[in-house]
């Protein structure tokens, strides 16, 4: 049972990592062809580390007030040879040993058999040495927050019923096959196309009415599409609808020029970039690079910078790989835009506080890393600290925007947020156009009719001091989508939380 918390606590550390969503990183302890018995664990592994991420806030809580990687160093500390086990993740991730103390001690304080490893292990043992204070605390932190029991510490009860209506989207990746290619293969392993706005049958896809190759099907189909070998060679992208816009309204080859070079200012974990990438058809040049590529792709983070380029091969975007895509692990706002004066067409995502993301399981795991940040913050403080990290993230935000309007042969380029707060979103828009970067550059929105017509929810005219042209300009997505469903069905306009809008030149600008 050791070995059992090992698997876990590195299955948390992957997920932490963003290395991949939960069900997937948990699939990789389970082995199709072994044993009942290993089967069975990698459920159980999976089980335990979505409880460990349900609880994960008032869990680090707890160990703030008892540190027991100070109190107990030699097992959970940074010397810990917990952290040299094969597999465990250098640093930025978290260390190896805080994520099987997590998963310890919320078996500790949550199951009522508590850790199910042998007594004589060291790390229960040295954690049991402080169950009493552990507990003591965590029922503390239950009287102060006004909770009855335990069980309404954890988080994520209204996500998860909002996150029962979104749709498992999938993305035909067009660099490895057309959709009707696909949608043959789909047939022939046994499931069907329909045309309902409603399903809930895991044999049954529907194609979205708003993006080109993109699909959806029931989330209980997705262990079975996992398995398919389209899913394997990169031909579909598990991506979230919403996900999708950006590059779909950006999509440079609509201006019918020869060369086409474009840039992914912010790519981890390389989605949206796969999906310009695909719609670009591999045509066109980066200026600076020298070489036939055409979409530069920049990750300033180490550790995402992996994740990015892992994602550019499997989709086969990689220049290296014949593709044509050029990563580059550089920071966006370290560039000098006159030296990228190729760059016509650009997808901007920043950092936000990723409010929106209630999908399945992946909200719990905070999949940017400034929702971890947000995370990480006491829950009895979390309120509080909120209006100060919107304005923080919101400065960002602006600050890359404008800085994006300094490349003096920019055409076009989109604002995109995985957040629903007006502080990020409309405000900041607001806020950009009436810069001297916007003004001085001739920059405005992209009206309706070129940013996603057919999608019926907009930005909120409130917070565009009532202007209802600024407004519709701007595309939303409510959280689960703003159709009720019946149980255990989708709805096809359901997606996470996003925000997304188009930047165009309104004149030519030389230099800036």
């Amino acid at each position: 049972m050791a070995e059992f918390y090992v698997k876990a606590g590195r299955a948390l550390q992957d997920i932490l990592a963003h290395r991949g969503s939960i069900k997937a990183i948990t699939a990789q302890f389970s082995d199709d062809k072994g044993p009942l018995r290993a089967q069975g664990n990698a459920k159980r592994i999976l089980a335990l580390v979505v409880n460990t991420l349900s609880f994960r806030s008032t869990l680090q809580a707890v160990l703030r007030k008892v540190d027991i990687a100070a109190l107990e160093p030699k097992w959970f500390g940074t010397a810990s040879p917990l952290n040299r086990i094969k597999g465990a993740l250098p640093p930025p991730a978290p260390t190896l040993a805080s994520c099987i103390l997590l998963v310890l001690t919320h078996d500790l304080l949550f199951v009522t058999r508590g850790i199910q490893a042998a007594k004589a292990w060291p790390p229960r043992e040295r954690l049991e040495r402080h169950k009493s204070r552990l507990h003591a605390e965590i029922v503390r932190i239950q009287l102060r927050m006004g909770k009855k029991n335990f069980e309404e510490l954890r988080s994520g009860a209204e996500e998860r019923q909002i996150a029962a209506r979104i749709p498992r989207w999938c993305r035909v990746n067009t660099i490895r096959g057309e959709t009707e290619e696909v949608i043959s293969a789909l047939t022939q392993l046994g499931w069907k196309q329909g045309d309902t706005e409603q399903n809930d049958d895991a044999a049954i896809f529907t194609r979205s009415k708003h993006v080109p190759d993109v699909l959806a099907f029931h989330p209980r189909a997705t262990s079975d599409l996992m398995r398919t070998e389209l899913y394997k060679n990169g031909t579909l992208v598990l991506q979230d609808l919403a996900s999708c816009f950006p590059a779909a309204i950006l999509d440079p080859l609509r201006d019918g020029h020869g060369e086409t070079t474009a840039m992914d200012a912010t790519s981890a974990p390389g989605n949206k970039t796969s999906h310009l990438s695909a719609l670009m058809k591999g045509k066109g040049k980066v200026g600076l690079c020298h070489s036939d590529d055409q979409l530069i792709a920049l990750e300033r983070s180490p550790q995402r910078f992996i994740t990015l380029q892992r994602l550019l091969e499997r989709t086969g975007c990689l220049s290296r790989n014949h593709g044509n895509v050029h990563p580059q692990k550089t920071d966006f706002l370290s560039l000098d835009p006159k030296k990228f004066d190729s760059v016509q067409y650009m997808l901007l995502d920043p950092s936000c506080s990723g409010s929106g993301i209630v999908n399945r399981l992946d909200y719990l795991s905070g999949r940017d890393d400034e929702q971890d940040n947000l995370e990480e913050i006491d829950p009895l403080e979390k309120d509080k600290a909120l209006a100060s990290r919107l304005a923080s993230l919101a400065s960002l935000q602006e600050h890359m925007i404008r800085h994006a309007m300094k490349f003096p042969n920019l055409k076009r380029f989109t604002y995109s947020t995985c957040s629903i707060h007006e502080e990020e979103n409309e405000e900041v828009v607001i806020k950009v156009l009436a810069s001297e970067e916007a003004k001085n550059g001739g920059w405005k929105l992209a009206l309706r009719d070129e940013v996603l017509p057919s999608w019926p929810e907009r930005g909120h005219a409130s917070a565009c001091g009532n202007d209802s042209q600024i407004a519709d300009a701007l595309v939303r997505c409510t959280p689960g989508g703003t159709v009720e469903t019946p149980p255990n069905s989708v709805y096809d306009g359901a997606t996470n939380g996003f925000f997304v809008c188009c930047f165009v030149r309104e004149i030519s600008r030389d230099n800036q």
